[in-house]
């Protein structure tokens, strides 16, 4: 079960993302009709850690497996989504791949009918991808500190490393 709720109107969720690079490209995936991209992850589960859900959601959402090299970044992200307000602690993980990496795009109907569109995009060209603070971030380079950031409709508030 997904440790995600609902209470007075503003949504909780606890979230796990992955960093993917290969050749100089970052995997990114777009769900549904969105107009970005974003990392591949998902939410994790009750009496499971981070760690195991980015390896559970690579694994569900790309059939790679992948290890951790090491968490990059936490942000406690406060928005709109769908006319909901949501409050989202994300945890970011650098992960390297176990196996060779076929670096082809390719789409995923999940069972419940959602779509991912999974495409290696160029660390130079993330012009379409969200959310902005961490494009910003791996651009200029991924550091050997964990970055914690707070983050109020899209303007960083706070960052600490």
């Amino acid at each position: 079960m997904d440790i995600e709720l609902e209470k007075y109107n503003i949504r909780f969720k606890y979230r796990v993302s992955g960093i993917a690079i290969n050749n100089n490209k970052l995997l990114c995936v777009k769900i549904n009709d969105n107009d970005f991209f974003c990392l591949p992850g998902g939410h994790v589960e009750l009496n499971e850690d981070s760690k195991e859900a980015i390896i559970r959601e690579f694994k569900e959402e790309t059939d790679m497996n992948v290890s951790i090299k090491r968490l990059l970044y936490v942000t406690e992200n406060f928005f709109y989504s769908k006319r909901v307000k949501c409050h989202e602690l994300g945890l970011y993980y650098l992960l390297e791949f176990k196996d060779k990496v076929d670096l082809k795009d390719y789409i995923k109907k999940e069972q419940d009918g959602t779509l991912l569109e999974f495409k290696w995009i160029s660390i130079n060209q993330l012009d379409k991808f969200k959310p902005d603070f961490l494009k910003q971030e791996i651009i200029k380079g991924l550091t050997n500190n964990i970055k914690h950031f707070v983050i109020k409709n899209d303007k960083i508030i706070q960052k600490e490393s």
